[in-house]
């Protein structure tokens, strides 16, 4: 009997053992494959990856290595899907790392039909669905044209806002794949603007017959990204914006100057620091990121301004599932010089991403401002549909479906010393939310739908949407 219990020890001790050595055992990696690349370049696809030849990584993170590092290709932009295996595992822990991708279509020509106002809810309701407000035309866009991950950008826009437009970026031109350069070229003119707020809300003039304001602008950057999530920016831009005489003598304090144009230099650097997993719509990870500004260099006396900006957003999924979801986003910009700005340079909150929910039909002006948006999610629906030829273009024929239910709470705050008196929203706290759905198609295009109510007391429905093209 004595000797069954010492085996039974002995067996289960082994067992122990072997999980031990198994757990704390590391492969080592001595090649990778890459399958499916027939543009993008092997140094490329290489340095996307937290892992390189002769790393070691132990057997029970293999896995979630593996699935990580998907992921990081797949936010490059550059293909529809990726999968990485282990391949020629040897007695000796050594393997071949197999990375199998699909790569993405590179050319798009992409119509334009797009609103001009601030968002769809201020289009829909305040301006009465009006196709006057509505900007047409085409962007191009040319992604991994030398197989490094550069792209070029071009947009020829008409209709309320004429914009032509030529960005090129390559994203590294040393051996070491650390430092990059981007370019762009901008021009637009419109027929009406927006020439004062009043009561938080803009108010506008047009002339058909010639353009009240014409925006030039050029600019040069330098990108270090010595890591894969984090990246140091230094860019410099010149501005040049002429405006009607009808919308100085309107508003004189326009551009603050007895001038009707404003130009100016500026000099920025921005740092980032990015573990989001899926930057279109994260589950998982942060993101932290901070500017400094100079508008103004002396060259021209119509702008002198220093601002930073920074931002911190947090996303985790929660549950045996993962399928509940907790984010939170804050953002807020400070001047430290404290001149009166001009009017057009006085924007703060209700443009662009840069809102409270519940106050959509609201902007608010002011030279500082702060806010943090929460959420809750809860995803219902989840399905990969597959559209076979129903979708003539190969790269769009599986598409990853989701749907969230969201819970969201919204505070903030605009600092306006000097254009407040018209505007009561101004120097008040902003509290606003309510319920929503989030529509997830393509991993990358998000509609979302949300009932919110704000401090007023004031509900509706408002509808956004960020669909990546």
């Amino acid at each position: 009997m004595k000797k069954i219990t010492y085996l039974i020890i002995v067996i289960l001790f082994s067992s122990f053992i072997v999980d031990a050595q198994e757990e704390y055992q590391s492969v080592i990696i001595t090649e990778i494959e890459i399958e499916g690349s027939k543009k993008t370049r092997r140094g490329t696809i290489l340095r996307e990856l937290d892992f390189e030849i002769g790393d070691s990584i132990k057997v029970s993170e293999l896995s979630n290595r593996l699935g990580k590092n998907q992921t990081l290709l797949l936010n490059t932009g550059l293909f529809y899907t990726t999968v990485l295996n282990v391949k020629n595992w040897e007695e000796d822990y050594r393997v071949t790392i197999h990375i199998k991708v699909r790569e993405a279509w590179y050319i798009y020509p992409i119509p334009i039909f797009e609103l001009a106002d601030r968002n769809f809810n201020v289009w829909w309701k305040q301006f009465n669905r009006s196709f006057k407000r509505v900007n047409y035309g085409l962007k191009g866009y040319y992604y991994n044209i030398s197989g490094r991950r550069d792209v070029l950008k071009a947009t020829i826009q008409l209709g309320y806002t004429q914009k032509y437009e030529l960005e090129y970026v390559i994203p590294f031109v040393n051996k070491a794949k650390t430092i990059g350069l981007n370019t762009n070229f901008l021009f637009t003119r419109n027929k009406e603007v927006g020439y004062t707020t009043q009561e938080n809300d803009v108010i506008f003039y047009r002339d058909d017959d010639k353009a009240m304001l014409r925006r030039f602008r050029y600019g040069a950057g330098m990108t270090y990204r010595p890591g894969l999530y984090q990246t140091h920016t230094i860019h410099s831009t010149y501005y040049h914006r002429i405006i009607a005489d009808s919308i100085q003598h309107l508003n004189p304090e326009f551009f603050i100057s007895e001038n009707q144009k404003q130009q100016f230099f500026a000099l920025g650097y921005t740092y980032t620091w990015d573990r989001r997993d899926i930057k279109a719509y994260p589950l998982n990870g942060f993101l932290i990121e901070g500017s400094l500004t100079k508008e103004g260099l002396g060259i021209f006396n119509d702008r002198n301004v220093l601002f930073t900006e920074s931002s911190w957003a947090y996303f985790k999924s929660l549950g045996k599932n993962k399928k509940y979801n907790i984010s939170a986003i804050t953002k807020g910009r400070y001047h430290f010089l404290r001149s009166k700005p001009s009017y057009y340079n006085n924007k703060a909150l209700g443009y662009e991403e840069d809102y409270i929910r519940g106050y959509e039909f609201y902007v608010l002006d002011g030279m500082d401002y702060a806010y943090l948006k929460t959420s809750i999610k809860y995803q219902i629906f989840s399905k990969t549909i597959n559209w076979k030829k129903a979708m003539p273009l190969e790269a769009f024929r599986i598409m990853p479906f989701n749907i969230y239910l969201t819970v969201n709470s919204d505070f903030g705050y605009v600092n306006d010393p000097h254009y407040f008196e018209n505007n009561p929203l101004a120097n008040e706290w902003l509290i606003g939310g309510g319920v929503g759905i989030d529509f997830v198609l393509y991993v990358d295009k998000v509609i979302q739908l949300e009932y919110s109510i704000n401090r007023l007391g004031e509900k509706g429905v408002y509808l956004h949407y960020n669909l990546f093209f």
